[in-house]
Parts: C-alpha cells; sequence; structure tokens
C-alpha cells in the first residue's frame, strides 16, 4: 500500500520513493526560484529590442541577430549543462552546485544588459551586447535546468506535480509584476520615459538584486531536500558515449518529441510579439508608461486568476486538453485587437481602449497560466515515461531539450521582430527624438506583426499538442510498473 505524507527536513537521508505530499512551506520555498525566472522573462522579453533599438540606437536586425546568437549558443549548451546536473556525484547533490555557482554570473550579466556604455562603433556595441547576453543566457541556464529537475523529483503524484507548477506560477506571476512596476512606474514613468536612456541602469542592477536573492533563497531551502531526489546511477560508459546515447533516447520519446515541437512553434509566434510589446503599446495603441503598465498589470492579475480556473479545469480535464484550450483562447486573445483597430473596429484613445486592452491582456493572462502549469506538468509525466521505456531518469535533460527548443525559437523570433522593424522602417533614434512623428502606415504593419501574425504562427502549436497521448491512466500504469522494479 502506498505511504502518503508530508516531507520533514528531519527525514533520514535515504532516499526513499513513492506518492509524497509536501508542506506548503516547502513548496513556497522552492518556489521562490521562479521570481529569478519571472523577472529574467519580463526583462529581456518586454523591455529588452526597445531598449538595443529605440534607446541605444542599434538597429533592429543586429539587435535581434544579437539576441538570437546568445540564444542559440545558450541553446547548445543547455544539453551538456542539464547531462552534467543529472550525471554530478556531490555532498550537495546533483542539482545544488550549479544553482548555487549560478546566482552571481546570472545577475551581475542582467545589471550589465541593461548599462550599455555609449559606443559610437555599431560593431563594437553589437559585440558587446551579444557578449553579455550569452553569459547572461548560460548561468541562467545553469539555474533554470538543475532548479526545474528538482521540481520533477519532488513527487511522484500526477495531481501533486501540477500543485508544485501552480506554486511556482504564483511566484512567477509575483515577479511579472514586480518587473513591470518597477520598469513603467518606477524608473521610466512619465511621457517619455521609455526613451530615457539613464532610466534603464538602476532598473537593470534592481532586477540583478531580485534575481540574486531569489535563487539563493530557493537553492538554500532546497538543499535540505536533496536526499529525497533521484541519486546519480553510475555508468561504465564514457562520458561523451552516455551524452549521446542519453540525447538519442530523449529524441525516441514520442510524448517529449511532441511536448518539443509544440514549444518550438509557440515560442517562435510568441518570441515575435513579446519582443514588439513595448513598440506596439507606445506606439500603436498610442499608450503612455502609466498605462502600459496598468494593461500589463492586469495582464498579470489575469495570470494569478488563472491559477484557480487551472486546478479545476485539471481536476476534470486531462493536462492536454487544458493546454490545448489555453493555447487556442491565448492565440484569439492577441489577434483580435489589433485586427480590429486596422479595421477600425476599435476607440481610438480614451478610456474605452485602456479598458478593452486590459480585458485582453486578462484573458492572455489567464490563458497562459492554464497552459503552464498543465504544460509543465505534462512534461515531468513524460520523464516518467522516459524512465519507463530507458531505465533511467533524465529530468534536466528533459528540461534542456524543452529549454533548448523554446531558446532556439525565441531568438527566431526575435531576430524575426528585429528584421521586421527595419523593413516597416522604425525609427532606431527615439532617445535623442523622442517626439518624432511615425507613419501611420508603419504602426499599421507593426499591429499586424505584433498581433495576427504571431497568432497565426502559434496556431500550428495546437495541431501538434493535439496528438500527445499520454494520459491520467497511462501514467497510473507506468508509475505502477516502476513502483514493482523499484520494489525488485
Amino acid at each position: 500500500m502506498t505511504v502518503l505524507k508530508t516531507i520533514d527536513v528531519t527525514e533520514s537521508a535515504a532516499p526513499q520513493r513513492g506518492i509524497f505530499l509536501l508542506s506548503a512551506r516547502q513548496k513556497s520555498f522552492y518556489a521562490v526560484g521562479d521570481i529569478a525566472d519571472g523577472i529574467k522573462n519580463t526583462a529581456l522579453g518586454t523591455f529588452l529590442l526597445f531598449y538595443l533599438t529605440a534607446v541605444c540606437g542599434l538597429s533592429g536586425s543586429l539587435a535581434g541577430a544579437a539576441v538570437a546568437i546568445a540564444l542559440i549558443v545558450d541553446a547548445i549548451a543547455d544539453p551538456l549543462i542539464g547531462y552534467a546536473s543529472d550525471n554530478t556525484r556531490s555532498r550537495w547533490g546533483r542539482r545544488h552546485p550549479y544553482i548555487f555557482a549560478s546566482a552571481l554570473p546570472f545577475a551581475i550579466a542582467l545589471g550589465l544588459i541593461y548599462s550599455v556604455p555609449a559606443i559610437e562603433s555599431t560593431w563594437a556595441l553589437f559585440a558587446y551586447v551579444t557578449l553579455v547576453l550569452i553569459v547572461l543566457r548560460i548561468a541562467f541556464s545553469t539555474f533554470v535546468l538543475p532548479y526545474a529537475a528538482i521540481g520533477a523529483e519532488l513527487s511522484d503524484d500526477y495531481a501533486e506535480r501540477s500543485v508544485i507548477m501552480t506554486y511556482r506560477s504564483f511566484f512567477n506571476i509575483c515577479a511579472n509584476v514586480t518587473c513591470v512596476v518597477l520598469g513603467f512606474g518606477v524608473f521610466m514613468g512619465g511621457a517619455d520615459g521609455v526613451t530615457q536612456r539613464a532610466a534603464y541602469v538602476p532598473f537593470g542592477w534592481v532586477c540583478a538584486a531580485i534575481v540574486l536573492i531569489a535563487v539563493l533563497v530557493s537553492a538554500k531551502s532546497t538543499l535540505a531536500l536533496r536526499h529525497r531526489l533521484q541519486p546519480y546511477v553510475s555508468s561504465n560508459r564514457s562520458a561523451s558515449v552516455r551524452l549521446v546515447g542519453e540525447m538519442r533516447d530523449v529524441f525516441h520519446n514520442r510524448s517529449f518529441m511532441l511536448l518539443f515541437l509544440t514549444v518550438m512553434v509557440f515560442w517562435i509566434a510568441q518570441g515575435t510579439a513579446g519582443n514588439l510589446s513595448v513598440h506596439a503599446f507606445r506606439y500603436f495603441w498610442g499608450l503612455p508608461s502609466s498605462a502600459i503598465q496598468n494593461v500589463l498589470i492586469a495582464g498579470t492579475v489575469g495570470l494569478a486568476c488563472g491559477i484557480p480556473i487551472a486546478a479545476v479545469l485539471l481536476a476534470r480535464y486531462e493536462k492536454r486538453n487544458v493546454a490545448a484550450g489555453g493555447l487556442i483562447f491565448l492565440c484569439l486573445c492577441l489577434f483580435l485587437p489589433p485586427t480590429l483597430a486596422v479595421a477600425g473596429f476599435m476607440p481610438k484613445d480614451g478610456f474605452a481602449l485602456f479598458a478593452i486592452l486590459s480585458a485582453f491582456q486578462f484573458l492572455v493572462g489567464s490563458f497562459a497560466t492554464c497552459l503552464g502549469i498543465s504544460f509543465g506538468s505534462m512534461m515531468i509525466d513524460a520523464a516518467d515515461e522516459h524512465e519507463h521505456l530507458f531505465g533511467v531518469r533524465r529530468e534536466a535533460l528533459y528540461f534542456a531539450g524543452l529549454v533548448f527548443a523554446g531558446k532556439c525559437a525565441i531568438g527566431v523570433g526575435a531576430l524575426i521582430a528585429g528584421v521586421a522593424l527595419d523593413l516597416i522602417g522604425f525609427p532606431t533614434d527615439l532617445a535623442v527624438r523622442p517626439d518624432q512623428v511615425i507613419d501611420a502606415a508603419t504602426l499599421t504593419r507593426l499591429g499586424l506583426i505584433y498581433g495576427p501574425g504571431a497568432s497565426c504562427i502559434s496556431v500550428l502549436s495546437v495541431i501538434i499538442l493535439l496528438r500527445y497521448r499520454l494520459d491520467r491512466m497511462e501514467l497510473g500504469r507506468i508509475q505502477r510498473d516502476l513502483a514493482e522494479r523499484r520494489a525488485a
């Protein structure tokens, strides 16, 4: 009979498996690490491309190329980081050495990317941005891959895994709203606040301090749970042979491949839209910084409200169906407002426009939470399937594969966004000439790329995800077989 209990940090060091429930305190301290992820995602996904192009004067193509190069280099490193974490033996376990080592370089690089010096040479500026972004991305991966793997190993329970993802989503949401308020409300307030170069320096370093604290708190608090995690399994094969074999096995898992392709397609679209968000809100919709902040906060409120919605849906429906539904509605919410505006069916300005955009942003947040919680839990289930198929657990390598797909896709999305800015003639001297009038045709094209263009790409990810077949019943069968193997 399976034992159900709450883990206490004073438990024996001997690793035990079965169905355990973490206490709320343990889940909270673990999930604090998602603050670092949320701050990084909002700081880079919302502000970076605008800062590099409109404020620092880098062309859209070069700014997008810098982001893409850093992400691609990092994506290549991800499997190596995941493999190292899966195969490390130390008194701190397999995961924690990498998390502690990543904290300082992660934070410093985040501060430096918003402290770009006034470099006259375009290529020197490009080199600085690319180098700092590479360090930032690799340091972040060194944190997030072991961190995510810890979450995958803390519980074997189908429902508890979604609860852990819910805690992570909550702290990620808190980080999102904190970063938005710091940006638009504290450091970049005012009519032309987003074009003031000096405002980005303190913004970057405050975000860096938050990241450093979050990483260290999560790592220190989960260190006592390291004996709960799966132990290192030794092998007689060489490291290079094991790495190639393990990566081959990962991509032979059909469930993983479908999740991998879904992430790839989805983040190409979202990388394009996300990198153009400040451009769109400020110039396509004509909102001041205070209004942009409030619209984005409405989205964050939607993220929070999506948590209980996701809990109810996941209790009644399969994770795949919840994720696919979230994707469909998210696509519609991103598609409709710019399309209606171009067609002349949206208010030009005023409270009505603000209210409509806030409502759609709220819905985007709600559907994104349902998608994120269910998708993350599905990935953990696929890791169980991997152990069932190949006899070993490779959580970090799984997360590395998905992060690889996401980063390559975001890099492609950033490059698409940057090239698009150049093709439509969006200005790169707004910091010097903030009052210049941008051509109406340029703004129309900006809206079409930001909304309908990105949404249409996202629809392909729904088609891929619907082929995923690992449901509650199949996972239960897999876990019963695994329990028998472990008992033997």
